[in-house]
């Protein structure tokens, strides 16, 4: 019996050992730490487990709401549901000692007086990183708390989404590196170079959408500011939230979406990383990016000296570039003062979309980049047609019609002399969407048999089967397909005895995503 007495006591012991609840046993600081990285909501729910937990979340120094999880509940009264969620973030701020993070998203619109009452709840905390994503109910011109433009403590301001900033007279932000706007419209351009000028250290900006209807000049002037990101593009602009209400929607705001041309000024000596996609805008550098590492680039394409002369200084500009991505609107552009570009010295990657125009411009470009190592064509060799285009008949009387639809050219014209990149730096080549034409093979050969230290050819296509087919079927299909493409490839001369030869086909999954087979 005793020996029954003692297993009995070890095996109460080790079942006490497995339930014990070791996250509880943590120290206080580290446990805070832990809510700290969860949903508020979360945070605030544990403090039904214990005593002990009460009072933990009150605790955190990061609070982070998103009423899309208050919304995926059914009900009928949405309004209700919005009252709630805005009285437990009152209740939320009452009660936590501190604070240092802030995020807030969401889907609905609410009151501005509720907007603001937290905002300045925040700034009372000294914040240092405040995120706010809100439709702002019934106000097309929102007037934050003139404090949050004079709060020294912040160093993070992200700030969306659709509604106008009335920006104050008097800015100061003498902690501010990070500035993030998405779809925040500014009434002139006057406003946007007063917020900026209230921020000596700021170090990174993010603009995504944020041109009304009166702005003509933006003028990004920082003298630090190292990272650029800025994006407007007008066939794109939505009210992106299935959520946004309809009193929401106000004609005097959607008309804020239809911007005609204006101008963006960039004075910023100091850029590193530039992210440059917009298609109405002229673009001017007030001083060459001396120090620019990478840039991302599409602009408006018009056919007039002005505008080609803004190109080409937009491009001697950042000729110190190492890393070049040109969009599809862009290579239009590069087309059009092809004989103009200047030398790319630095340039060791180029990243190139497709467009309406064809490849002999990429000749010229080669030969002002002597230290490239690596090129790819992010759309193959295609070029983008109408849907109507047929045969070669076809095209020529569409040619004689008229100006109307875009000239397509697809030949690929070498250079007379093989580039100097060619001969001694190009290691890579990729081709994304290749489809295996005559225009495709024509290009691949030329950088296999002319690029003398190449490394490797990537070679990336869809693999397009008939959607009857099983999957054994499809299986066949695919591996015919490569091997005809491989076998053509294979055939082609090389300039590298080292060069591999990489053949990637993609398969689209159901949930729209890529994947190599």
């Amino acid at each position: 019996m005793g020996s029954k007495a003692k297993r009995h006591k070890l095996s109460k012991e080790r079942n006490s050992m497995q339930c014990q609840d070791r996250i509880s046993n943590l120290p206080s600081n580290l446990i805070c730490r832990i809510l700290s990285c969860l949903p508020t909501k979360t945070a605030v729910a544990t403090s039904v487990l214990s005593t002990r937990w009460k009072q933990f979340w009150t605790l955190v120094n990061c609070l982070d709401f998103d009423d899309k999880l208050m919304l995926q509940r059914r009900t009928s009264n949405r309004a209700a549901l919005q009252m709630s969620f805005a009285s437990f973030i009152d209740g939320v701020l009452e009660r936590v000692s501190c604070l240092d993070k802030f995020r807030l998203k969401c889907c609905q619109s609410y009151d501005v007086s509720h907007v603001n009452a937290w905002v300045a709840a925040l700034i009372k905390y000294r914040i240092e990183e405040l995120d706010l994503s809100i439709p702002v109910k019934h106000s097309t011109n929102h007037v934050l708390p003139r404090d949050l433009f004079s709060c020294r403590t912040l160093v993070v301001l992200k700030l969306g989404t659709e509604f106008m900033l009335n920006v104050p007279v008097s800015v100061w932000l003498p902690s501010l590196k990070i500035l993030h706007l998405d779809s925040v419209k500014f009434s002139d351009g006057v406003s946007i170079k007063r917020l900026l000028l209230g921020c000596p250290v700021l170090d990174e900006l993010s603009m995504n959408e944020c041109v009304g209807k009166g702005v003509h000049v933006i003028h990004i002037s920082a003298p630090v500011l190292t990272k650029l990101r800025y994006h407007n593009e007008k066939e794109k602009y939505s009210l992106h939230d299935d959520f946004l209400e309809d009193d929401f929607l106000e004609d005097d705001f959607l008309e804020t979406a239809d911007v005609s041309e204006y101008k963006i000024v960039i004075d910023t000596p100091a850029l590193l990383h530039l992210e440059l996609i917009d298609d109405e805008a002229e673009v001017y550098l007030e001083k060459n990016l001396s120090h620019i590492i990478k840039a991302d680039i599409s602009i408006a394409v018009q056919y007039d000296e002005t505008h080609s002369k803004c190109i080409t200084d937009l491009l001697m500009g950042i000729s110190e570039v190492q890393s070049l991505h040109l969009y599809n609107d862009c290579r239009e552009a590069v087309h059009k003062i092809d004989s103009e570009l200047p030398i790319f010295h630095n340039l060791t990657s180029l990243v190139l979309g497709a467009g309406y125009v064809g490849w002999e411009w990429l000749s010229q470009l080669l030969v002002k980049a002597p230290c490239l190592e690596s090129l790819v064509f992010e759309e193959g060799y295609h070029i983008e047609c109408d849907e109507d285009e047929d045969d070669e008949d076809d095209d020529e009387e569409d040619d004689s019609e008229g100006d109307d639809k875009p000239l397509l050219r697809h030949d690929w014209h070498p250079p007379q002399n093989v580039p100097s990149c060619l001969l001694s730096n190009l290691k890579l080549v990729k081709f994304l969407k290749f489809q295996g034409g005559d225009g495709d093979l024509k290009m691949v050969e030329y950088f296999l048999k002319n690029a003398e230290v190449l490394e490797k050819l990537i070679i990336q296509t869809d693999g397009t089967v008939d959607e009857c087919f099983d999957m054994v079927g499809a299986g066949l299909a695919i591996a015919q397909q490569q091997l005809e493409i491989t076998t053509k490839l294979l055939m082609l001369p090389r300039g590298s005895k080292t060069c591999q030869i990489e053949f990637v086909i993609l398969r689209h999954d159901f949930d729209g995503s890529e994947s190599p087979y």
